[in-house]
Formats: structure tokens, sequence, C-alpha cells
């Protein structure tokens, strides 16, 4: 027989099917064989598993096994038996050959196992599972370093198709489960094709498996699916992805314990699980894990990584916004949309890049009940998200225009402000700083008369931006009044701003590095909160930017007013550059279109198109504050990075008004430092004018303003004698404005971040109006 079988496989005229009829009735009369021709059939069978060539071989080989084992059992446990198992085992140890002979192994022992009769039959079966079980632990499991791939695979086979052989230490066999998954070679193309999700499918099923046999194996196997997503220093196959899809949500749980314990040096490591999780939300057509970057993102917010997370929202909030267009990916863009817009709750800036493409998604959901449920969902963000940030550019007004045009609910006032503080990135802190009490030993008065700020933990990011903004004989709100009191009457060489800094937003008094210039953004932001009084104190750094927009489409021209108090300034990556060249880019023009992902939504075309935005400066204030935009997001390195290019400081400037035909004069009187190599590290310090006048705070305001007109005149007549103050925390310094300007000239450490300026021809007398600076009197 087995003769005949050779030659037909061996025929070159006939088809695969027919082949296989023929074997399979040649096969039929197995039983009718005798021992020995029985015995050289199974040869065959052993011989074709190990060198089959093609499908049909493998098959005819299976076929073969089948037969001997039911036909001739004895024979097959006779020849097979458990020392033939060590002795193959034994060739693979030898010769690393895996890939004949595991899948021969599996195939003899599964027919064992099925047609075993007799309690001796099975416990030879028993002992060969023992056999291979021992053979995998050593060979696979605990492979260093881990096996290829492929070879995973065939054990990937056994553990399938021999449920005893699979690993007594479940934690192993977890993490060789999940380490297979995230190197397996599926391309990261748009969609998984069949023949992928069939790959991924067998070690998901083996994981499920465990699953079922308790909870604890599901809590072993999220962090080592964590680990494989954190790893920035090799691909990740999606097939982790899938994994995470199969895990029930339930387990989402699991994620806040995990991070909490996790040390906070390695915590960095899961932004690279979640923009992973994003990148497959928006490029795969993955579902479900929506909720998995929200447990993440949520935990994150709890451990203080506030930086992180901004980061994270920054760079993909746009892409993600765009995801509401497509069925399949809406609702888990929607979940992270919403923790993102509603989190970063301190600034509009994220809601007004995505504003007006929310706009069209509403209009265009009037077909079925499941859109209408969404268009609900998408128009109460927006909808939050306007009564939190105000009506800017006139999203408030289209947003509302839509809810009518599909008759959606109205959101209340108080159920937004709600929202906003649920979904806000909290984290409780517990200062931790030394009292001006228990320090007043071993302070002294400091030579200059002037006191410095104490650091309460990574906070000289706001001692540097206050130092800059007002002098010690200035107040503002309460907090700030009690601080700038501190600063005028301590008689330490310090003063601890611990109520401010505990009135700060959660995220920035988190005890973490923070940026300067954001923090002077929500500082502003909540004093115009406080009502008329400290509006009128802000009138002073208050300035409008035209921006006109053009569609390249239709030709339509839309205009629209933005208030500022400080003007963001790109900064280019350059060997050194001058600071009025850099100052020097309006009015500004930028194209909108797909290649910069900023199309605009044309109101006339009623559809996205190619514009073109002209900046332009409408109204300048009479304190001009200018941010050095140093930090980017490097896509390569997933991180942000800092744009070291020196500055060299003037002590004017001119800055372009309107179309640039006029230009107002600005005398630089503040510099915030920003020192370090690295964006999210590092430290902020600050040069300050210091003022030629020093008034008591009972002065009059004729007195005031008298005082004003002497000084000014006396720096007009002797314009080299101002004198500049280092405040590096609680360190004040002499310094002027030529050894600060050499200082910086060329460093590419210490670089200036954010600058503040006074108009040159400000009007002074009595009368002042606007005020140059932030005086007791407007408060």
């Amino acid at each position: 027989m087995e003769t005949i079988i050779k030659r037909v496989l061996a025929q070159p005229t006939l088809q695969d099917n027919v082949k296989s009829t023929a074997i399979t009735k040649l096969l039929a009369g197995t039983a009718a064989l005798s021992i020995p021709d029985a015995s050289v059939l199974l040869d065959l069978g052993l011989d074709l598993k190990t060198t089959s060539r093609n499908e049909l071989e493998n098959q005819t080989a299976h076929r073969i096994l089948l037969a001997v084992s039911i036909a001739h059992r004895d024979l097959y446990f006779a020849r097979l038996h458990s020392d033939w198992i060590e002795g193959v085992i034994s060739e693979i140890a030898t010769n690393q050959d895996y890939v004949r002979k595991i899948p021969l192994l599996i195939a003899v022992v599964k027919r064992k196992d099925e047609t075993a009769l007799t309690e001796a039959e099975k416990q030879e079966v028993e002992k060969d599972m023992v056999t291979l079980q021992r053979f995998a632990e050593k060979s696979c499991i605990a492979a260093q370093p881990p096996l290829p791939y492929p070879i995973q695979c065939l054990f990937i086979a056994m553990y399938l198709n021999l449920v005893a052989t699979r690993p007594l230490a479940t934690a192993s066999y977890i993490a060789f489960l999940v380490d297979h998954l995230a190197i397996m070679p599926i391309p990261s193309q748009p969609q998984f094709k069949q023949t992928d999700l069939w790959l991924s499918k067998n070690a998901i099923d083996l994981l499920k498996q465990c699953w079922e046999n308790g909870p604890d194996n599901v809590f072993m196997t999220l962090p080592q699916l964590f680990l494989n997503l954190s790893d920035d220093q090799q691909e990740c196959s999606l097939a982790i992805g899938r994994l995470l899809q199969a895990v029930p949500e339930k387990y989402t749980s699991v994620i806040d314990p995990f991070i909490q314990n996790l040390d906070s040096g390695v915590l960095w490591r899961l932004k690279f699980t979640v923009q992973r999780l994003i990148d497959w939300l928006v490029t795969t057509d993955m579902t479900g894990i929506g909720i998995w970057i929200v447990a993440i993102m949520e935990s994150l917010a709890s451990r203080g990584e506030f930086m992180l997370l901004r980061e994270l929202a920054d760079k993909n909030i746009y892409k993600i916004a765009r995801q509401l267009a497509f069925k399949a990916r809406r609702d888990d863009a929607l979940l992270v949309l919403r923790l993102i817009l509603f989190g970063y709750h301190h600034s509009p800036v994220l809601f007004h890049n995505v504003a007006q493409g929310l706009i069209p998604l509403l209009v265009s959901c009037r077909k079925s009940h499941e859109d209408i449920a969404f268009a609900t969902e998408v128009c109460n963000l927006a909808q939050t998200l306007v009564i939190h940030f105000g009506d800017a550019d006139s999203v408030g007004t289209k947003v509302q225009k839509a809810r009518t045009f599909l008759d959606l609910p109205i959101v209340p006032r108080a159920d937004a402000l709600r929202t906003m503080q649920e979904y806000s990135w909290k984290k409780s802190l517990n200062l931790q700083y030394t009292s001006a009490g228990s320090r007043r030993r071993t302070a002294f008065v400091q030579p200059l008369g002037k006191v410095g700020l104490v650091n309460l933990g990574n906070s000289c990011f706001m001692n540097s931006a206050i130092r800059a903004l007002v002098d010690p004989s200035k107040v503002m709100t309460t907090r700030l009044r009690e601080t700038f009191t501190g600063l005028s009457t301590s008689r330490l060489s310090f003063f601890t701003p611990a109520p401010l800094y505990k009135a700060l937003p959660d995220w920035l008094n988190d005890g973490h590095q923070q940026d300067a210039a954001e923090f002077t953004k929500i500082l502003f932001s909540r004093l115009e909160d406080e009502g008329p009084v400290s509006k009128r104190t802000l009138s002073s750094f208050h300035g409008t930017v035209i921006n006109q927009i053009k569609c390249s489409a239709c030709g339509t021209v839309s205009s629209t007013k933005e208030e500022f108090y400080d003007l963001a300034i790109p900064l280019p990556r350059l060997d050194s550059a001058g600071l009025e060249a850099i100052v020097d880019i309006f009015p500004l023009t930028e194209e909108l279109n797909d290649e910069n992902n900023n199309k605009y939504f044309c109101d006339h075309c009623q559809s996205l198109q190619n514009a073109m935005r002209y900046t332009m400066l409408s109204s300048l204030p009479m304190n001009l504050i200018i941010t050095l935009n140093r930090f980017e997001f490097d896509k390569q390195r997933s991180r942000r990075i800092k744009i070291d290019t020196p500055i060299l400081l003037s002590e004017s400037i001119q800055i372009k008004i309107q179309d640039g035909h006029e230009t107002q004069k600005y005398e630089l009187y503040a510099v915030v430092i920003h020192t370090g190599e690295s964006a999210n590290h590092g430290h902020y310090y600050t040069y300050a004018k210091e003022l030629d006048s020093h008034q008591d705070a009972k002065t009059s305001n004729q007195e005031q303003a008298t005082a004003t007109v002497v000084g000014t005149h006396q720096k007009a007549q002797n314009p080299t004698q101002s004198t500049w103050l280092l405040y590096n925390d609680t360190n004040v310094a002499i310094s002027s404005f030529e050894a600060m300007q050499q200082a910086l000239a060329s460093s590419r450490k210490d670089t200036p971040y954010i600058l503040f300026f006074q108009k040159a021809d400000k009007i002074t007398g009595a009368d002042i109006s606007p005020p140059s600076r932030m005086t007791v009197a407007n408060l």
C-alpha cells in the first residue's frame, strides 16, 4: 500500500483532489494489512510528517497515522512508545530541528491520547504529556534569548492540541503568550487581513482559556501587555491590540492600581502605550480600545502626570476628532475626545482646534436613531465647552443652530460647569515645604532690600513669572495680595507663596515642573473671572489680533478678532538670532490645507476647503508680553523637545501694526529665562529692570503720577543708569542689561522664554489711562 501511495503522490498529471480521493480509498483497507505491512505504512506516515513539501503530503501523513492508530492500535503504541518520544526530543536538542520534529510529536501524541483504552496506555500518554511539558518549559518558555517567532508558533500549536502539555507556571506561560503576540510579524497596515486575524487567534484563545480559570490570570496578563505597549525600542504588533480587545471591559479597573504602584521614574513610558493605542484607533478597524485609553489617561492624571497628558493631547486631538466622522470609530473617539477636552479645561486652545469640524458632524446626523443619539452626545460636548470657554469664532452660535435644526436638548449652565469639574484632571497635593517661621533663625535680610520667593518644589515657573509681572509694591487678587504684601514687607530674605500656590489649578500645583508661560495664561484667566476691577488691572496687557481667512474655492473672506494677553512668536532653529528679527513676523500668512492637516470649514461652501489665513495686530497693549515658542513636539522621538536657539536681546523693539505700515516702539523691562536642555525639566529665573520710583502704598494717585513723571525724565537723561536685578527663587542679585545680554547671547542652555515690554511713548501724569503697570489703585 505504501508503494502505491508514493506513486499517487508523485504523479505530476493528477490534481490534488484526485490524489486525495485515491489515497482515502487505499487507506480504507488498512485494517486488512498484516502487522509488517502496517508497520511499513506507519513509517511512511512518520516520514511524510517530517518531510512533507506541500499540504497534500501533510494531510496524507495525518490520515496514515489516523488509519494505523485505529486499525492497529497495539502496533501504534508499541512503535511510538515513550522512549521513542524522548528520543525525538533528544534529536531536537541536538540538531535544533524544531520545524520538522515538533509537528510530528504533536500528531503522534494526540493520536495516542485519542485512542488510549487500557490503563497502561493512558498512563503512558500521561507520561508523554509530562515529557513534552518539561521539554516546552525548558526549550521555549524559559529560553533566553526567546526563540524565533516561527518556532514559538510550533509550541503554541502544541499547547492548543495537547492541553496537558501547558506549563504549570501560569505567570511565565501568560508572559510568553503576550510576548509572542507582541513580536507577531503583522504589518502595520490600515486593516487586518483575514490571515492576520488567524495568526493572532491561537495565542489569544490560549490566554482567554487562562482567564476562564480565574480573574487573577487577567491581572497577570494586563501588566505584561502594557509592558510591551510601552516599549519604545521595538515595534509592537497589532496583535497586542487584538488581545486588548479580547479583555472584558470590567477589567479596566485593574489599570489604576497597576499605575499607582509604578515607580514615578517609569511613568513617562506610558505615553508610548497611550500613543500606540491612539494610533491604532485612528488607523485600524479595532473597536473597544477607547475605554482603555481613557482608563490609562485618568490614572496618569491621578498620578499628576499632566505634562505627559498635555503632550498627548496636543499631538492627537485633531486626528481623534476626525474619527467622529467614521461610524466604526466614533464611539471610541468620542470617549477619548471627551476626556481630553473636559480634562484640559483651563485652556480653550484644544477645543478651538477642533470646534469648527464638529458642526458638519451635527448637521449630517439626521438619518437614524443611532445618528441622533451620537449627535446629542457631540452637541452636549460642544455646548458644555462653549459655556466654559465662551463663544469664540461664533462656535456657540453655530452649535445652537445645529441643535435647533436637530431638535436636541439644551445643556443647562450648571450642568456644564459640573461636568467640567467632574472631568477635570485633578490630583490633591500634600505640599512639602518649610514655613517661614521654622526658618527664621537662619534667614537673613537681603542686602539689596529685595525679597526672594521660596521654591515649593518645582515652583520656579510661578516665581519667575510673578517677578516679571509685578514689583513688590503692587497687588492683584486676594491670593496675590498676600504674596506681594509679603514681598514688600518681609524682613527676611525670602517669602513662601504657599497660599498662591495652593490657589492654582490642581494640575499646576502637583509638585512637578510646569510651564511658566502656561502659568501666566492661567493667572490672567483667573483674574478675568474675578470681576471688572481685576479686568481693569489686566487692561494694560490686553491686545487684539485680526484673523482673516479667505476660502480658496469661493473667495469668501471671514474676519474675526481675538483678544490676547500674551503674544506667542514662533522660534526657528538657528545658531543665533536677534530679538528684533524674531518678533518681526506681522502681518502673518498661513496656508490651511490637507498637507498642514488644518483645512478650513467654509460656511459658504458648507465643507472643508483650502484657504489662506492672514493675521494682523489690531491693537497693542501698554504692557506687551511675548512668549517665544521654545518647545515643539518631535514625532520621531514622540516627546516635546526644546528649541535652544540663543537670542541676542535688545533694550527696545518695533512691532508692526495692521498691514505693517505703522510701528510701535516697546522697551524691555523683564525676561523669564528657562535653563536646561529638556522641555519637561529644568529651571526658571527672571531678570527684571528696577523701577525708578519706590513709592509707599499710601502715596496719593497725584504723588504717584508726579513721581512717575520725574522718574521717567531722569531715566531719559541717564539711560545707562538703569539697574537690572536677577531673581532666582530666594536669591536676588544686582545685574545690568549688558551683563544679561552677554550671558544669554550664545547660551543654548539658559535661554529667554517670556519677554515683558512697555510702550516707549506711554502717557504719564495724574490721569494715566490705561495704567502702565498693575497698581493698587486699580484693585
